[in-house]
């Protein structure tokens, strides 16, 4: 498959990232969105070598992604990031745990009765990592220079406690290294993201990850107009039966000249920035 190379933000250093897209290690924090069919897989991996990854997709095929990703002797993961309990979401991190010793895992606590779930808690258990409940202030160093850090802007606690249900509840991360940062945000609706409104008194992002794959249930116009990202991806399986992404969707990110990138068109999606500019490559 060719390989197309686009630049989104900043049109300088075409060469640089060149030599950085064949080298995770060089000094380019790269973040990769999966084409996992329908579902949701990002993976964060900063010069440093620190590794973050964000929900598995709907099955094993997350596996080759890292592969891919990663040098083939890494079998190590430091975060695994659970936006929320769903197969599409959980079941390729049921995976990832069988096949990488994970270090860190940061979900919101929320379950459902599935038997995923359930493997789930006992693989968490057994795994020996630590273990944090995602819940919005929270926000996490990295390291390296420029810091990497994860920040929780969403679920609330009071929404955890009530009970409500796992898209409401869904973690949504924010991933910001120097003055560029990446929002993640599972399969938050519109209520979910407005209480990240409500709750973060800054709100802006230079990459959005659409909640449940563009569904019009999670198109909330107040916090798209507050994050004003450059581009948004779109994490979503060729001819899906649940019309994703919906027109209204669609629509709304046209309307703010936001340039949408779709894994069902693009295949997987990474972006390399070193905290200044942001480049984008795509398979195509």
């Amino acid at each position: 498959m060719a390989r197309g190379l686009v630049f989104l933000l900043m049109f300088s250093n075409l060469f640089v990232w060149l030599v950085a897209a064949q080298n995770p290690r060089g000094r380019y924090l790269e973040v990769n969105y999966f084409d996992v069919g329908q579902g949701d897989a990002a993976l964060i991996q900063s010069p440093q070598g620190v590794q973050v990854l964000i929900d598995g997709g709907p099955d094993s095929g997350v596996l080759e992604k890292l592969g891919q990703a990663m040098p083939f002797y890494d079998r190590d993961i430091d975060w695994v990031v659970l936006s929320h309990p769903d197969r599409d979401h959980l079941s390729g991190l049921l995976a990832v745990l069988k096949n990488y010793r994970v270090h860190n895992i940061l979900w919101a606590g929320i379950s459902n009765d599935t038997a995923e779930n359930q493997e789930w808690l006992n693989l968490i258990a057994a795994e020996g990592a630590n273990i944090m409940t995602g819940l919005a202030g929270e926000e996490f160093d990295l390291g390296g220079e420029p810091r990497l850090t994860l920040q929780v802007l969403a679920p609330e606690a009071n929404a955890v406690a009530a009970g409500t249900g796992v898209n409401e509840a869904s973690v949504v991360v924010r991933a910001a290294y120097g003055a560029r940062s990446f929002v993640f945000t599972g399969d938050a609706d519109s209520e979910g993201e407005q209480a990240v409104i409500d709750g973060v008194s800054e709100l802006r992002a230079d990459v959005l990850k659409v909640a449940h794959h563009g569904s019009k249930y999670s198109a909330n116009e107040e916090f798209l107009a507050d994050l004003m990202p450059a581009a948004a991806v779109i994490s979503v399986g060729a001819g899906n039966s649940y019309g994703h992404p919906t027109a209204e969707v669609l629509e709304m990110l046209a309307k703010y000249d936001i340039k949408v990138l779709r894994t069902d068109q693009g295949g997987d999606i990474k972006f390399g920035t070193d905290g200044e500019q942001i480049f984008l490559r795509t398979e195509e």
